[in-house]
């Protein structure tokens, strides 16, 4: 009985001391360049599934550590046109209608930063190749684009590498 309380204990420890703190912040979500309709800002819950996706990403590809992204444009893939005489309005895809997302982040292990950089991420083949989010799930462009770019900047090697 004693060795499971222990083994309990040292599981919990465990367990917290691999929990990440990843914090996304979006600056000026008024001036990107997309995320908008004709009336300006209209989707703020496309900020929150984006943010909900780099924060699930980040606890399972860095644990431990703590990462900080600041999000600084958005464009998502297609453009909002008109649909009709209706006044509604529809995302529509088009091989120059790439998704793009710029950031900075940077990556802290016991409150030393081990990484950090800036970068525009754009998929010009977003429409060509496999993509492993279903064609039902919203976002599934930009989150292959993040995806794709977390697996090349936060490799293994990267991730396990020891803190300077």
């Amino acid at each position: 009985m004693k060795t499971r309380w222990i083994a309990l204990a040292t599981l919990a420890a465990a367990s917290a001391a691999a929990q990440a703190d990843v914090q996304v912040n979006f600056i000026e979500p008024d001036k990107f360049s997309d995320i908008k309709d004709n009336n300006g800002f209209r989707e703020p819950e496309v900020l929150g599934e984006l943010k909900t996706f780099l924060v699930a990403q980040f606890e399972k590809r860095l644990p431990g550590r703590d990462v900080r992204i600041d999000v600084t444009d958005v464009d998502l893939a297609g453009e909002v046109e008109p649909f009709l005489w209706r006044g509604q309005w529809l995302r529509v895809m088009r091989s120059v209608t790439s998704p793009s997302i710029e950031l900075s982040f940077e990556v802290r292990e016991g409150g030393k930063v081990v990484q950090q950089g800036k970068t525009r991420l754009r998929d010009m083949n977003y429409q060509d190749g496999f993509n492993m989010f279903g064609s039902s799930e919203s976002l599934r462009h930009e989150k292959r684009m993040l995806d794709r770019w977390m697996q090349r900047e936060f490799s293994t090697a990267v991730a396990v590498a020891p803190a300077r």
